[in-house]
């Protein structure tokens, strides 16, 4: 197997030739106006308190309310949100949980924040598994793997919640690698018949283009959701063929740390390829990963860990490597009209 850095040049072969992905005919939908309103702003900042809860209710009860520390998630508990079911993956790692909120009649699939991201980067791989969604469709092989690992657990907890509360709407959100695992679980809740918002904060690339078009005319809105220039969003590649859901909602002023937003501080970018917002930036702003409207990983533990091989990189080529394909996939993206 080629080692990663062997991989840059004939990266940027791939640039030279023609498109690897294989694209919908929803592809117009990239350019439709797409606008922000004072309640998405609002769901935005609430949905973090669900990723947050995760981490300190990963071994709770069926039935049990949820109970943040560090005041992680005060309107989750306010609103009397509780446990319908836990899940996690042996191999992958990833884990996270079903919940009912009474207030706002939801059933919120959340996943949990990961926490090796440096590793994770370091040692990302590229590799795509098909997947059934639509003719075409490709998933990252580690995702892909992580869903087989918990897909039951969570149709599971969501079909008894919808029994019990037919009339709650479906959520899925997640943090970082968790953001990629609460898309693809959505993907499938909604095929199964359960229309289902997305909210991601700092996701990767999951697919190809034919599983992100699949996903923007499912039942269901998509909020993704990145922070300056969190370097996780740029990744995978969009050279290689990997794309995001749309839109995206930018928090693109203040600093790495900064947490308290605005509406007007929200810049949205429509399209799968698009660089005119998060993809556009360059560098390996880690720390930029750790804040959507509040610290993540601030319930108790530091998240899931993504098990994946280790490589020893120092930051400074790791940043070059960024930096690099970020660079490669601004023009690709150009040539792809965005």
């Amino acid at each position: 197997m080629l080692s990663k850095l062997a991989l840059i040049p004939l990266l940027s072969a791939a640039v030279s030739a023609s498109p690897i992905d294989v694209r919908a005919p929803v592809t117009d939908l990239n350019g439709r106006a797409v606008s922000i309103t004072s309640e998405d702003f609002a769901n935005l900042e609430f949905y973090t308190q669900y990723v947050q809860s995760t981490g300190c209710n990963s071994d709770a009860a069926a039935g049990a309310s949820i109970v943040c520390s560090s005041d992680a998630c005060p309107s989750v508990e306010a609103n009397g949100g509780k446990v319908v079911g836990t899940f996690s993956g042996p191999v992958s790692g990833v884990e996270g949980l079903v919940a009912t909120d009474p207030v706002r009649q939801n059933i919120v699939v959340a996943c949990r924040s990961s926490h090796n991201v440096r590793n994770w980067i370091t040692n990302i791989l590229f590799g795509f598994e098909d997947c059934d969604f639509a003719d075409g469709c490709k998933i990252h092989s580690g995702f892909s793997n992580a869903w087989d690992e918990v897909k039951d657990e969570i149709i599971a907890s969501v079909q008894a919640a919808k029994a019990a509360n037919p009339g709650f709407s479906v959520v899925a959100t997640g943090h970082s690698l968790g953001g990629a695992l609460a898309t693809i679980a959505a993907a499938e809740l909604r095929r199964e018949g359960y229309p289902t918002d997305i909210y991601t904060y700092g996701s990767p690339r999951v697919g190809n283009a034919a599983f992100t078009d699949f996903v923007t005319v499912q039942a269901g809105a998509e909020y993704r959701v990145t922070h300056v220039d969190d370097p996780v969003p740029r990744l995978p590649p969009i050279f290689l063929g990997y794309r995001h859901t749309s839109p995206e909602y930018w928090l693109s002023t203040g600093s790495t740390t900064t947490v308290n937003y605005t509406i007007s501080d929200v810049k949205i970018c429509e399209g799968d390829a698009n660089t005119k917002c998060n993809g556009g930036t360059f560098g390996l702003n880690i720390d930029a990963h750790g804040y959507y409207f509040s610290k993540t990983g601030a319930c108790n533990t530091d998240g899931f860990e993504f098990r994946e091989r280790e490589e020893e990189i120092s930051d400074a080529d790791l940043e070059n490597r960024l930096k690099t394909w970020a660079q490669m996939d601004v023009e690709f993206s150009k040539g792809l009209g965005f």
